[in-house]
């Protein structure tokens, strides 16, 4: 019994001695909090900047000008309106000519961030119902709002135009509300669950092969480097050959993997006929600047945290000392995960916009924003194309940066044995 209680009183002060058991007392419970609280405080945040809109009312009942009055109850923290109407169009229903000039034109506006969004009103609408909301993106809230007020204006004109004595089926027709259609600019119908659907996978798969690959990289390192395999590797190849070997050589596994997972996604593509998948997915998963920039993305977050997972490999001695150094590599990687919900609805927000072009959260959220913004041709006058660019150009940088750090402590690193370097000992092996 007093053998055992030695080993238990051991591997119990080999845990609570360490520094990062001190760390981690306090770190897992912000993260937690961080988890379930900011995604909540994200989703409620209220906009700081009046939404400039638009109204193209085709129907000829004054509906724009009613929704413009009803608007004015919204204010913002600072008392100024949520939303300011611009200009209320009413061209002629059966000029399908202006109507679509001007379409274009305020779809130009929207891309420029110099409009919101507009709403096209169309003729008949007490009978049909049909709004359409035009715009990059699309906020809960605001869609809430705007389908409430247009169903109560829509109300009030049906029973105004019905007799007096109706039942009750005949009332709730009358007062039912609207369904709010979303459209990005050109027209293209946009599902607000296929976007998220759509923008998670382009995510995951990027989170997952990064992951994935980067920690089988990081077991190698500690493998080798435990059966002091890596001693022999060394004396014929420098060191970093040897790190650029096993980055690149895994990188061309991914490639493969991706590959596949193309030629599978061609041949879905070409089938698409015979089988039963939306066109909202279909154009999502097949847009070809979404697919040239993620495979970018894909690539540059691979060598990032490769490189990241190989200098961990290079300092530590165990898997179990691994974690530790893990942990807020995983977490700028899930990043994306933990604020989707407010992305997708603010894509272009100054917080989302700052985070896409830090080169550590740069290949996941920005993806995301590409995703949700639906960007369709290779135009820098579309501005998320050219955010994706200046990404891809930070992120190369700091690639560069972090691959000429790890290179300096990698070859110590690897030849250091019994105990992990403190974070003097570090900076000392990038400054010999």
């Amino acid at each position: 019994m007093k053998k055992l209680w030695i080993l238990i009183s051991r591997e119990y002060a080999q845990v609570v001695k360490k520094k990062s058991f001190l760390i981690g007392i306090f770190l897992t419970p912000i993260f937690m909090v961080g988890v379930t609280v900011i995604p909540s405080l994200l989703a409620m945040k209220k906009s700081a900047e009046t939404d400039k809109l638009t109204i193209i009312d085709l129907d000829g009942q004054g509906i724009g000008k009613k929704f413009e009055e009803t608007l004015k109850r919204y204010k913002l923290d600072d008392s100024s309106p949520a939303y300011d109407i611009a200009n209320i169009y009413t061209p002629r229903p059966d000029d399908s000519t202006g109507i679509s000039n001007l379409r274009k034109e305020l779809d130009s506006l929207i891309s420029a961030k110099k409009l919101k969004s507009y709403l096209v009103i169309n003729k008949a609408v007490e009978q049909n119902d049909s709004v359409v909301l035009v715009g990059r993106s699309f906020s809960i809230s605001t869609n809430n709002r705007f389908e409430r007020r247009i169903s109560d204006i829509l109300s009030g004109i049906r029973l105004q135009k019905s007799q007096i004595n109706l039942g009750i089926d005949s009332v709730l027709n009358l007062t039912r509300r609207i369904e709010l259609k979303e459209q990005s600019p050109g027209g293209k119908s946009r599902d607000f669950g296929t976007v998220f659907l759509t923008g998670m996978v382009f995510v995951m798969i990027i989170f997952m092969t990064a992951l994935g690959y980067g920690q089988t990289l990081m077991r190698s390192v500690i493998e080798e480097k435990n059966s002091r395999i890596i001693e022999i590797m060394v004396s014929s190849v420098s060191p970093f050959q040897f790190m650029a070997g096993k980055i690149i050589g895994l990188g061309l596994a991914t490639l493969t993997q991706v590959g596949i997972w193309l030629a599978i996604g061609l041949a879905i593509y070409s089938y698409r006929g015979t089988l039963d998948i939306s066109a909202d997915i279909m154009g999502a998963i097949f847009n070809p600047v979404i697919i040239f920039f993620f495979l970018v993305y894909l690539i540059l977050g691979y060598i990032m945290f490769s490189t990241l997972f190989a200098l961990i490999g290079s300092i530590c001695n165990t898997d179990k000392e691994a974690q530790n150094f893990i942990f807020p590599v995983t977490m700028s990687m899930i990043l994306p995960l933990i604020i989707g919900m407010y992305v997708i609805q603010e894509p272009d927000s100054t917080v989302v916009t700052v985070l896409s072009l830090i080169p550590i959260f740069t290949p996941t959220l920005m993806i995301l924003r590409l995703n949700v913004i639906g960007a369709e041709t290779f135009s820098f006058a579309n501005s998320i194309v050219l955010e994706a660019t200046l990404g891809i150009i930070l992120t190369a940088l700091a690639i560069a940066l972090i691959i000429w750090l790890t290179s300096k402590i990698f070859r110590v690193g690897i030849l250091m044995y019994g105990k992990r370097p403190t974070l003097p000992e570090i900076l000392r092996w990038i400054k010999y």
